[in-house]
């Protein structure tokens, strides 16, 4: 019997090469079939046979697709799926929570590096070749709050420790790895209080949307910086803007945006935050590695062996495969 497996991803070949490694002989005597796409324009008409998705965007075919098993959404966080009521619940819906832990850490960690020591400002003085000596700061005995201490959030802790930042944060357990206070979700304004960098690395949910509005950005010190490279919605755009402008806080830096269209996030070119002082943009890249594909891959090439076995599938998201004739579970490992 065949299993057939739509790949939709601008680097679909990367995860093609990935399970043709994997299971050569079941594609060379047909028992894998494997349907490359960069974009959903690129999806056959006829998906009636697709048995396994692999996609980045969300697929508006799936009512078509009657003999869908499971699908995976090569992303950590599942909002988008849930929001948009495409996948039948009893579908299972395989993420990697955490698995963007280590690019989106480095990155945070350059932008904190950025704030404090004025990279931006010393490579635009090289190109308009001004010598100019600018005194920096140090993240040396800053304290870093980090709002959700979930995989992304312990990969930051961990590399802050390194520059020995005292680290703070959110979370639903007393003790984390690396955290020098944990303090409970509903105690988050007292992270805003005291902490010098604000990153925001918890997922969007009815609680956390527009979490940070103007009460909350007066909260934050004057000389402190707030990151998101989370979920644009986190974050009340005109709050932000308010905050920066009337100097309320002493710089952002955004990575992810509140227009999904297209995804994962847009900021359009006459968006006023452009022209908003004390903030680096950056188009949500923070994640996007030479090693995403990668990660992500490993746990689509394992959760496919599963199928092929009927084994568990492993990292299925909460709420997905309810009732489902696919046997699975919601951990990794």
């Amino acid at each position: 019997m065949q299993t057939t497996i739509l790949i939709i991803q601008e680097e679909a070949e990367k995860y093609a090469a990935m399970i043709e490694r994997s299971f050569s002989q079941q594609i060379n005597d047909g028992t894998i079939k494997l349907v490359l796409c960069k974009d959903e324009l690129a999806i056959p008409e006829d998906v009636s046979d697709v048995n396994i998705i692999g996609t980045w965007p969300l697929i508006k075919q799936i009512p078509q697709m009657k003999n869908l098993k499971w699908v995976m959404t090569f992303s950590s966080g599942v909002d988008h799926w849930e929001k948009s009521g495409l996948l039948p619940r009893e579908i299972p819906l395989v993420h990697v929570p955490g698995g963007s832990g280590v690019p989106v850490a480095e990155f945070v960690i350059g932008l904190m590096l950025n704030h404090v020591k004025h990279y931006d400002k010393i490579w635009k003085n090289q190109r308009t070749r001004v010598f100019e000596r600018i005194q920096g700061q140090e993240l040396h005995g800053k304290t870093l709050g980090i709002i959700g201490l979930g995989g992304i959030g312990r990969e930051i802790a961990k590399r802050a420790k390194a520059f020995d930042m005292t680290v703070i944060g959110t979370d639903l357990v007393p003790e984390v790895p690396w955290v020098d206070k944990v303090y409970p979700v509903d105690q988050f304004e007292t992270v805003l209080r005291v902490s010098d960098f604000v990153v925001l690395a918890c997922p969007e949910t009815k609680e956390t949307i527009n979490m940070m509005d103007e009460m909350r950005f007066r909260l934050m010190k004057p000389t402190a910086f707030l990151i998101n490279c989370a979920r644009g919605s986190l974050v009340v755009k005109e709050a932000l803007i308010k905050a920066l402008e009337e100097e309320w806080i002493a710089g952002a830096s955004i990575d992810t945006f509140w227009i999904k269209n297209p995804l994962p996030s847009y900021l359009p070119p006459d968006d006023s935050l452009w022209q908003t002082k004390n903030v680096f943009l950056s188009p949500h890249i923070s994640s996007w590695t030479d090693m995403y594909a990668v990660r992500f891959g490993q746990v689509f090439v394992e959760n496919i062996a599963r199928h092929l076995h009927n084994e568990p599938l492993i990292s299925v998201a909460p709420g997905f495969g309810v009732n489902s004739d696919v046997v699975f579970s919601r951990k990794i490992g």
